[in-house]
């Protein structure tokens, strides 16, 4: 499944480097204050729609639940108006990997991953100096698609829905 998903991020990144337009890079600052890093470029591939392809890194410990992943995701992007400014659409795939640390007491560990599909509605400003504001607010759904066996019930674990914010700062060029 895996490969799957890699295939189809380097065939998105091959057609966006090839095609039309404008580019952006961003990273979302809050995520810095949680543990959460992460990394987007987007590349306009027609006059009013683009392709957006990430990678995030994540460490979070709360209490004795503590994880630690990586993921990267792909989505696309129809401007209403120009491509990489303005109101946009932005329907999205990503894939997640995660290490899990569900108890210090007893040292239980595991690994599990997840696939997630969603949509954002949001606006992208470009100041004439390049620099960007992207903002959306939008529904994501995940479900788990492989667990080892220190999780009970492989097909449960981290599926599930929820809102999903974007807050990012980037340069446009």
């Amino acid at each position: 499944m895996m490969k799957k998903v890699i295939t189809l991020l380097l065939m998105a990144v091959c057609f966006a480097t090839a095609s039309y337009g404008q580019q952006a890079v961003k990273v979302g600052p809050l995520g810095f204050l949680l543990g959460n890093y992460n990394l987007r470029y987007e590349k306009g591939i027609s006059e009013k729609s683009s392709v957006q392809v990430g990678a995030n890194f994540y460490d979070y410990n709360i209490g004795d639940f503590g994880t630690t992943g990586f993921g990267i995701d792909a989505g696309y992007r129809y401007y209403f108006k120009q491509a990489i400014k303005g109101p946009y659409v932005f329907p999205s795939l990503n894939y997640d990997f995660n290490s899990t640390a569900i108890s210090s007491i007893d040292d239980t560990k595991g690994s599990f991953s997840n696939l997630g599909l969603g949509a954002q509605i949001g606006y992208q400003f470009i100041s004439k100096g390049g620099f960007l504001v992207d903002l959306g607010l939008g529904y994501g759904y995940k479900v788990g698609v492989s667990a080892d066996d220190a999780f009970d019930d492989s097909r449960d674990l981290g599926t599930g829905g929820g809102v999903r914010f974007t807050f990012a700062l980037g340069y446009a060029f």
